[in-house]
């Protein structure tokens, strides 16, 4: 069993019932807190997050459709990007969806399709209810950093001996370059062209 997630946890079960949904355009809005349970796994790296994420669905009837926006809000945790300890950030995600009965809008009932900024997402009835989740999830891994910073000036871990430069500076000499590029430091002196004159 994986002690990570990859996609949205079982035990999240929101659902949006689109007749609770005012007919007079008037918005509807709810609000609750959610639980990962387990880090999140994206951009190669695992996120925990540090608290329930809160959760806000917003939705309006406009022209035959219904504009749905999920938002997520959550405080998260990652190693830092430059020298590994614990780094943490707060992340905010929103995503906006087109609700649609218009026949050509959308693919199936219930399948996305990217129209700009927005999905367009064709029903059968507005009676219907829609599944939160997966927009949720959505609204939730395209807001996650594909880097941390445990504090902006973070100097890192020495290339060398790995010793953390934000707690003390380590004996390392500095570089001093590559040394197949000798030559080409030589020539710059002057060297290469004593070297040429001698080849003749």
């Amino acid at each position: 069993m994986k002690e990570y997630l990859e996609e949205a946890p079982r035990s999240w079960s929101e659902r949006l019932v689109l007749s609770a949904v005012p007919k007079d355009g008037t918005l509807y809005s709810d609000g609750f807190a959610l639980s990962a349970g387990l880090p999140v796994s994206y951009w190669g790296q695992l996120y925990t997050l540090l608290s329930d994420m809160e959760v806000e669905v917003r939705a309006y009837r406009s022209e035959g459709r219904v504009i749905l926006t999920v938002a997520t809000e959550a405080e998260v945790s990652a190693p830092c990007a430059r020298c590994l300890e614990p780094a943490r950030e707060k992340i905010r995600g929103e995503l906006r969806y087109v609700l649609s009965l218009r026949r050509g809008e959308g693919r199936a009932a219930g399948e996305p399709e990217s129209d700009g900024d927005e999905e367009i997402i064709a029903l059968d009835s507005w009676e219907d209810e829609i599944d939160l989740v997966p927009m949720i999830w959505e609204a939730l891994i395209t807001s996650l950093p594909c880097g941390l910073l445990c504090r902006p000036d973070c100097r890192g871990l020495c290339p060398q001996c790995g010793t953390n430069l934000n707690e003390a500076p380590c004996g390392c000499k500095k570089d001093a370059g590559d040394p197949r590029f000798d030559v080409l430091k030589n020539f710059m002196r002057g060297e290469g062209n004593d070297t040429a004159k001698n080849q003749k």
